[in-house]
Formats: C-alpha cells, sequence, structure tokens
C-alpha cells in the first residue's frame, strides 16, 4: 500500500516450449484467479484501497498491477532462419504479428492478460542467445529467437508507461528488460471526503424529487389528453350519428 492505493507486482515464470501457448495462457489465469495474498477485514479500507468490490485477496483487486517475467510467449509459424534475418533488417512489425502474446490478446475472448497493456516493442528479440555473445541460440536445438521477456501493467488513469527497453547483458541466453512508469497515488482526506458525500446525497435527493415530479407530470397530462380524446370521439361518433339518421328520414 502506498498512502490510500493499493499496488501489486507480479512477476512469473509461464510454461516454456514453442507449442505451448494453451498452457502458458493455463498458467497466467491460474496466476491471476487465485487468492493468494492476505486479505483485509476492514470493509471501509477495501473501499479505499481495492476495486470491484474486492478484499485484497486476488492481484486483480488492487488498483496498479504491474506483470513482469520470463513469458516465454515464441513467435509462430515463421522459419528461425526468416526470423533472425527480419531482425537483421530491423523488420520486427512482421514478426510481432505473430506473437503468440499479442495474437492471444486479440483472438482470445477469455485470454486474462487482455486487461493488461503493454508499451509498443521497439527491440529486438530478447531469447535465446548463446550466452556471452550476440548470437542467437547456436546450440543443437537452433531455438528460434523470441521476445519471452516482458512488461505488462494495469491501472486505468493512474499508470501510464515512459520507457520500455532491453539491456545488453550477456551474462545469460536471455537478454533483460526494464520498464518505467508514471504512476498516481491517491490520498483520501475522511473529513472532506464526507462533505463531499453529503452534499452528493442532497444533489441526488433534489434529483429524485425533481424526477418524480416530472413523471407525476406527465402521467397527468397523458390522463388529461387521454379524456380530451375520449370526448373528442365521443362528440364526432354523436355527430355521424345523428347526420345518419339526418339522411335517412330524408
Amino acid at each position: 500500500m502506498l498512502d490510500d492505493s493499493s499496488l501489486c507486482f507480479i512477476n512469473c515464470h509461464l510454461a516454456a516450449g514453442q507449442t505451448q501457448t494453451a498452457n502458458r495462457n493455463n498458467d497466467i489465469a491460474a496466476i491471476l484467479e487465485s487468492e493468494s495474498l492476505p486479505a483485509e477485514n476492514s470493509l471501509t479500507a477495501r473501499t479505499d484501497l481495492f476495486v470491484n468490490g474486492g478484499d485484497g485477496t486476488m492481484i486483480l483487486d488492487h488498483e496498479i498491477c504491474i506483470l513482469n517475467g520470463d513469458l516465454n510467449y515464441r513467435i509462430d509459424s515463421i522459419p528461425r532462419n526468416v526470423v533472425i534475418e527480419a531482425v537483421r533488417q530491423n523488420n520486427l512489425q512482421k514478426l510481432l504479428e505473430r506473437d503468440q502474446l499479442l495474437a492471444s490478446k486479440r483472438k482470445n475472448p477469455s485470454f486474462r492478460l487482455r486487461s493488461f497493456n503493454e508499451a509498443p516493442i521497439t527491440f529486438a528479440p530478447t531469447y535465446k542467445y548463446d550466452v556471452g555473445s550476440d548470437e542467437y541460440d547456436s546450440s543443437e536445438k537452433k531455438r528460434s529467437p523470441a521476445w519471452c521477456d516482458r512488461v505488462l501493467y494495469r491501472g486505468v488513469g493512474r499508470i501510464k508507461q515512459l520507457e520500455y527497453r532491453r539491456h545488453e547483458v550477456r551474462a545469460s541466453d536471455h537478454r533483460p528488460v526494464s520498464a518505467s512508469f508514471l504512476i498516481r497515488i491517491k490520498t483520501i482526506l475522511p473529513k472532506e471526503r464526507q462533505v463531499v458525500w453529503e452534499s452528493c446525497q442532497k444533489e441526488f435527493s433534489k434529483e429524485k424529487r425533481r424526477l418524480a415530479y416530472d413523471t407525476r407530470y406527465v402521467l397527468e397530462s397523458f390522463c388529461v389528453l387521454d379524456f380530451r380524446l375520449t370526448v373528442a370521439a365521443s362528440s364526432i361518433s354523436s355527430t355521424c350519428s345523428a347526420w345518419t339518421e339526418m339522411r335517412r328520414r330524408n
């Protein structure tokens, strides 16, 4: 907690493997749906700190969420040599169109990361390198490059991403990534909030009375109009009957 805002930072390592998109999606669903955090027992604190009526036990109860880690999403349906050539030509858009995470967000309505945002990726795939070099995997497996290492965020109106980049650290077969954010933190002033709440209640009561009066006026006007139409119809009927009777006699 920071002042009266709730923040949740999630680091995760999802299922590995080129063909394991469904398992990765299941992993992230299990993480986001688990009640893994301590509950807030105060109803007032819950209202102040969390969203959607949450008690803080779930990740998505929190106002601001930042999720990062080796999410392991790969690039689908493009041969390794074509991927590497596209990276050399800086044709990243061609590869991002086949990125499994972005494709899941576009095509899978139940994908749990659809509510998370990610800044545009402008750097080369961060996986998999020969350790200590700038060469993509030259082992027997010759894994295809991919954007496995990601940073995503959630918090409408409260968080803005300022930077998203990779770092040329060669101590691992991954290149690390980092992100920086501007976050809005709220502080609640109880007395001032009570004054505003009472003012809103008064305005709401006035509006309810106005709506009730307007509804009554419309109903009464309708009844008067209906009565006038009934009288007019009766007069027309009487006139027609008299005219018909006069013609019959003549």
